[in-house]
């Protein structure tokens, strides 16, 4: 509970899927990064699935092995605006196309809610986006 009252949730594996990784096409390709096998992963995973993409396993690696990987990505980078491996991944990567950092607003959060980022800088506001989500209490993720 007290990581969601400063913001640091993350979507419901079933909003991740559908809303935040809608856009990609049946049978696309998605690697689930840096979470070891628990129920959380394979709640994601098995969102992911079910939504006919693709799942790539990338565990048992170090936390900077995990970091390089992400700083590879090409075609998408998906997290909350709270990770720190995932915004600095988006904003050094020079061969990435998009990358989506998110923010959750609901009931529980103790902190102001957040609206819409845009970088100022040209290249980075093409790549990086921001999308705010609006949730109950209940749609984000319980850890």
């Amino acid at each position: 509970k007290r990581h969601r009252q400063w913001g640091g949730a993350e979507l419901a594996p079933r909003l991740a899927a559908n809303d935040l990784l809608g856009h990609l096409r049946n049978g696309s390709r998605v690697a689930l990064v840096g979470m070891a096998h628990n129920d959380r992963y394979a709640a994601y995973k098995e969102a992911f699935e079910n939504r006919s993409l693709v799942v790539r396993e990338v565990v048992g690696q170090t936390s900077v092995q995990d970091f390089c990987f992400m700083a590879r990505a090409r075609a998408g980078l998906y997290g909350t605006t709270q990770s720190t491996y995932a915004s600095w991944a988006a904003l050094i990567n020079p061969d990435l196309l998009n990358a989506s950092l998110y923010v959750l607003n609901y009931p529980l959060r103790d902190a102001k809610n957040v609206t819409a980022y845009a970088p100022k800088n040209e290249h980075l506001a093409r790549v990086v986006h921001h999308p705010v989500y609006y949730l109950t209490d209940e749609d984000v993720w319980r850890r």
